[in-house]
């Protein structure tokens, strides 16, 4: 085997290892972290300010939304926590939002821009698929990933209609586990206030 051909083989597995571990490690934080749990100083939301939009007529704001619950999903559609989360977001979508609630997707790209994270038509097509109809604001920049402080696919932040913080968390649900119980839980309580 040429040395090229060697190099070429080493670099693909150390590629694989790599991203199996990341993914592992995604995993474990995941099912460890006790998901979601409250932050006992509550403080005001941050006004994102991302300017692509997916399934919204214009980009929406904190200010526009005061008065309505507001979840926000940290997410990226290469992220199979995020994906395996997406049938409980649809399902909170179409049990409240007619009820109050504004469920908005942050899509954060985790790979640079030849990945095809950052195109506006890969996002398109990954709502389409995962027949997501909530807004979702193209976060290609990170800043509103920066700007709530998050650290792992999936996270999220559920704001009062006061535009205050009352939930955050991390990790994967699946539709009525105990994990999405605790979050339908947290936006009913939300809703009735």
């Amino acid at each position: 085997m040429s040395r090229s051909a060697l190099l070429l083989a080493f670099s693909a597995g150390a590629v694989v290892l790599g991203t199996l571990a990341l993914e592992s490690s995604s995993r474990v934080q995941a099912q460890a972290s006790p998901l979601l749990a409250s932050r006992p100083d509550r403080r005001p939301a941050r006004p994102w300010k991302n300017e692509s939009w997916l399934n919204a007529d214009k980009p929406l704001t904190l200010e526009g939304l005061e008065g309505k619950v507001v979840l926000l999903n940290f997410w990226v559609f290469t992220c199979y926590n995020c994906t395996n989360t997406v049938p409980s977001l649809v399902d909170f979508d179409r049990k409240y939002r007619d009820k109050g609630l504004t469920l908005i997707g942050i899509h954060t790209p985790e790979f640079p821009p030849y990945a095809g994270e950052h195109d506006k038509g890969n996002v398109a097509q990954k709502l389409k698929q995962y027949h997501i109809e909530y807004p979702n604001a193209q976060d290609n920049d990170s800043k509103t990933w920066k700007l709530y402080g998050i650290r792992f696919w999936p996270s999220f932040v559920l704001i009062d209609k006061k535009g205050v913080i009352r939930y955050e968390g991390v990790g994967e649900f699946h539709l009525n586990d105990r994990n999405y119980k605790l979050w339908d839980g947290r936006i009913k309580e939300l809703l009735a206030e």
